[in-house]
This record gives structure tokens, C-alpha cells and sequence, in this order.
């Protein structure tokens, strides 16, 4: 890692225990948090003071422990690009859902993983969706296996990194690599649930004006129902068309 040409060591305290309690995903003590981080309880305690008081983190329903807030998301939904995601996404994925009778979802890249930043709930009684910031592996996810897919190099090689410095191996690398290069060749990717029997996952890019590559995945977990309107052989492609129309809006044009 190249050394940084300076320091701001209250800082790197705060952005550590944000990165912390992002990754164990479960409310922490202040003490655990000391220790996932590799520091003493006072050392870090006005960090986590001052956290609270700017809304960042809150504690829970256990007076001693802490949980991220959704103050980083609503500070993330306030950049320029992030709210012309969701203006275009959103009318397209009310539509879809009700034409298919599926929840649908909105993923981007977070480090090795990928977050779901939008989400439109089947109008069927029954359906699945995961809730708003839910975070899982880009190697363990259909989103993910999009999104490495089409990433322009310079994002790959970011998501290959962080992937490594989260344990990933050489040989879970090349079967994703392996993955994704069928990805590539059909447009989607159509696969069963890696978190839920009788789920099928179907995702396709989005992209945006620039040439940076994917900059989200439209996925659809696919249930079948007796009331379901579409089938799984033709959702794929009703995914994809719906993923090409957000992307004409955000003014990409396909080569």
C-alpha cells in the first residue's frame, strides 16, 4: 500500500470504526470495537462519542452497543450521480415489478462487496427482497458477478484488490474471472440463489454516460408463483431490456 503523504490520525481513528462496524454488520461495544481494531477502550472513545452526536452511528435497543446509522447512506444519495441513478431507475423498476410480479433491486460496488442502495417490492403476496444497504460478497452474489463483469479495468482491478485483502483466494479469483466471462457473452446473469433455495437471481448492467463501465445491477430474485406473469426463461431478457432503457437515460449509448 503506498504510504500517505500525510496523516490525520483522528480521522483514520473515526473511518476505522465506521469500516469496522460496516464489516461485522452486528452491534458492537465500544470495548469490541477497541479490540476488532487493535486499539485500546480511550483510545477511541471520543471517536465513537462524536460519531453519535453527528448521527453516524446509534446505539441499539442494548444501551452498550453501537450500530451505523443511515446517516452515510442519506450523505451518499445526496451526490449528483447517486440521485440520477434513482431518478432513472426507480420509474423503470416499478414497472417491471409490476409487469413480472418480482421484487426488483438496486446494487452498486462497495469494496469487495456489493450494497443495495434501492429496492421496489413485488406486487405479488408473495416474493423476496432483501433490505436497503444489504451488503454480500461481489464473489457470492449475482449483483456482484455483474457488476466485476462489466467494471471498466481500472474498477476490476480496485475490486480484485480489495477482494484479496478480504481473504479471497487465487482460486475463487480465477472462478470468478471464469464466472464472469459468461456474463459477459450473454448480456445478464441467470443463476441460482446463493442465499435462498428455489430463488433464481437475475441481474444486468447499468451504465452511465461515461465510460467507467457498470455503475450498478438491476436484479431480479425470481420466484416462481402460480400468479407469476413471466417466466424464468423470458425474465432474463425483460431484465436486460429494463437495464438498457435506465442506461439510455443516464445517456449512454451502446457502441
Amino acid at each position: 500500500m503506498t504510504e500517505a503523504p500525510y496523516k490525520a490520525p483522528a480521522l483514520e481513528k473515526g473511518l476505522d470504526i465506521l469500516e469496522c462496524l460496516a464489516s461485522l454488520r452486528t452491534p458492537q461495544s465500544i470495548s469490541d470495537i477497541a479490540r476488532n481494531l487493535g486499539r485500546s477502550r480511550s483510545e477511541i472513545y471520543r471517536m465513537v462519542v462524536v460519531l453519535e452526536m453527528r448521527g453516524y452511528v446509534e446505539r441499539t435497543d442494548d444501551p452498550e452497543k453501537l450500530q451505523l446509522s443511515n446517516r452515510l447512506f442519506e450523505v451518499g444519495m445526496r451526490s449528483p450521480p447517486k440521485m440520477d441513478l434513482h431518478e432513472a431507475a426507480l420509474p423503470e423498476m416499478s414497472a417491471l415489478a409490476s409487469r413480472m410480479m418480482q421484487s426488483i433491486q438496486l446494487a452498486v460496488v462497495s469494496s469487495d462487496q456489493i450494497v443495495v442502495i434501492a429496492r421496489t417490492e413485488s406486487p405479488d403476496d408473495v416474493g423476496f427482497s432483501v433490505r436497503l444497504g444489504h451488503r454480500r460478497s461481489i464473489m457470492k452474489s449475482a449483483s456482484g458477478l455483474v457488476l466485476f463483469a462489466f467494471a471498466s479495468p481500472v474498477h476490476e482491478a480496485k475490486m480484485v484488490e480489495d477482494l484479496k485483502a478480504a481473504g479471497a483466494t487465487a482460486a475463487e479469483l480465477e472462478t470468478l474471472y471464469a464466472q464472469t466471462r459468461d456474463v459477459r457473452e450473454k448480456g445478464f446473469v441467470c443463476m441460482p440463489s446463493r442465499m435462498v433455495d428455489g430463488v433464481t437471481d437475475i441481474g444486468a448492467p447499468i451504465f452511465d454516460a461515461t465510460s467507467r463501465g457498470a455503475v450498478a445491477s438491476l436484479t431480479v430474485p425470481f420466484v416462481v408463483t402460480r400468479r407469476a406473469r413471466v417466466s424464468l426463461e423470458e425474465a432474463p431478457h425483460l431484465v436486460a431490456e429494463t437495464a438498457a432503457r435506465i442506461s439510455a437515460t443516464l445517456g449512454h449509448a451502446p457502441r
